[in-house]
């Protein structure tokens, strides 16, 4: 498998209702005449109401080698109505973004089969041959599992980490590139062949290492999503956009680096066009570099299968930051977990975000239909910096409070593990020997640290947090859902500060810290 990939994904969609009328072929023609200007591949997935517009589908009957098409899942009018299901939209509303009804967690799943198999024999009726690629912002793992087994997909796609963010959340999954799904929940990688969906899905649309996770707490000062999306300005300014690649390539990433770019063209071609040619334009300019291969969204599944038989790990790195704002953030996944490590210019350092994985864990939606406008897609938390913290209480792990930021690298250990080094200047157990973190598939090392601190903050409503001395646990609860993990090598002890309870983890002599998460 390529090391360093990019690629470019456009969705389109056949109507818009939300403002006056758009051209919305516009934005395909130019798009695939800049991709051909810089000799860039692409693939495009079309909405239903898309394949029913004569204007739309013209574009694409020369079959072009450069070009992949695929199915982009949101629900319309035209494509319920085909399956004799009774559109729910808004009045007016033939594309309804809203999840109940726009996406097809809203459906049975008797329902979720007939809409797929109708979007499939469609677009076959018009380009002769069944797709290879299907997206959305949003799928299910039992859509997922269907048109994996039934139509034998190269790859899938879904929207990047965001919360609340146009009716839907997808929080605590992998941060970047590829996995294999587990078969009960879309965000969360199989940990075994047993439950593994055999189609790989890839996250969207380049999310910013160190601003995507909580846009509100470091401000950048720019408008927009922090994400590579042309339209947005972090995606349309060449400093910053120059930033990304440069993070995103140019960093550790264990297996392979990964990221997508493109846009639906429902922003209209004014707002997508300059973001659009720069990115081109680099993404040619590291292409002929060999440092980065553009590929489509086909082409990358089709090499994932072969190079991995189940997920394989990943990082992305970020140190050095594009505001002034002067944060560091590394962020790893692996099957059992994903953690979120953020330096802060005063020297803390600590995990903002720590999620587990675990196949049983399903989602809300796999079984009954989402019946309400927004959904929430997620995983098991033991740390959520961004939704446990507030009214004095933080949610964090907290390593040091005084790092030196020079001194603070990041390097690879084969494809599974990542070392995090510093110069620590308070809890270290040498003041003259660096301090590290080494993040394996089964959990989190900690070299070089006497304590560190683990602060859970205030869980959400229906989240429980305990720790269980006599078995040496911390167990938790989420919706339901009983899990837990261990701190080896330590003596654990609760403590208050300003009454925000915490936990106090001392390592023991001769011993070492591990964060076990498997």
């Amino acid at each position: 498998m390529n090391k360093k990939i990019i690629n470019l994904v456009n969705f389109v969609r056949g109507v818009e209702p939300r403002e006056p009328e758009k051209d919305l072929v516009l934005p395909v023609i130019e798009e695939l005449k800049v991709n051909r200007k810089y000799g860039l591949k692409s693939t495009v997935l079309l909405q239903y109401d898309a394949l029913l517009r004569d204007d739309m589908v013209s574009v694409f009957r020369d079959g072009a080698p450069d070009l992949e098409l695929g199915l982009w899942f949101e629900m319309n009018r035209p494509l319920t109505e085909a399956v004799g299901i009774e559109w729910r939209g808004r009045p007016g509303y033939d594309w309804d973004w809203y999840v109940n009804p726009g996406f097809l967690p809203a459906y049975t799943c008797e329902q979720r089969e007939k809409l797929i198999d109708e979007a499939f024999r469609k677009f076959k009726e018009i380009f002769g041959a069944l797709p290879k690629t299907a997206g959305s912002w949003l799928l299910d793992a039992y859509s997922m599992e269907y048109m994996s087994r039934k139509y034998g997909l190269d790859a899938m796609c879904i929207c990047r980490e965001q919360f609340a963010v146009d009716a839907y959340t997808l929080w605590g999954g992998y941060y970047t590139g590829g996995y294999y799904p587990s078969r009960k929940n879309a965000l969360c990688p199989a940990s075994c062949q047993a439950n593994q969906i055999d189609t790989p899905v890839f996250r969207m649309l380049g999310l910013d290492p160190i601003y995507g996770y909580d846009e509100a707490k470091y401000p950048t000062g720019v408008w927009g999503c922090n994400t590579m999306e042309p339209v947005w300005t972090s995606g349309s300014d060449r400093r910053i956009m120059e930033w990304y690649m440069d993070v995103y390539y140019n960093s550790p990433c264990l297996s392979y680096a990964y990221a997508t770019t493109g846009q639906e063209n429902s922003f209209g071609w004014p707002s997508i066009c300059k973001g659009y040619e720069l990115q081109a334009e680099l993404i040619a300019k590291m292409a002929a570099e060999g440092k980065v291969s553009c590929e489509t969204l086909g082409e990358t599944g089709r090499q994932f299968k072969s190079a991995y038989s189940s997920t394989p790990c990943n990082a992305l790195t970020a140190l050095s930051d594009r505001t002034d704002n002067g944060l560091k953030a590394v962020w790893y996944d692996s099957p059992n977990y994903r953690a979120g490590l953020v330096l802060e210019p005063e020297g803390r350092l600590y995990l903002r975000d720590l999620n587990m994985f675990n196949d049983e864990y399903k989602e809300r939606y796999l079984e009954e239909p989402c019946l309400t406008w927004d959904a929430r897609y997620d995983d098991l938390p033991v740390v959520d910096n961004r939704l446990w913290s507030g009214g004095g209480a933080e949610s964090a792990m907290v390593i040091s409070n005084a790092v030196n930021a020079d001194s603070f690298t990041v390097s690879e250990s084969g494809d599974d593990t990542l070392c995090v080094s510093f110069a620590a200047g308070q809890r270290a157990i040498q003041a003259d020997t660096p301090a590290e973190l080494i993040f394996r598939p089964e959990g989190i090392e900690v070299r070089g640290i006497d304590r560190i601190e683990y602060r859970p903050g205030k869980p959400e409503a229906g989240q429980k947090l305990e720790y269980d001395e006599n078995n040496k646990l911390f167990r938790l609860e989420h919706c339901g859902f009983s899990y837990c993990f261990r701190i080896s090598g330590a003596d654990i002890a609760a403590k208050q500060d300003q009454g925000e309870l915490y936990y106090e983890i001392c390592r023991r002599e001769n011993e070492k810290i591990v964060v076990c998460l498997k």
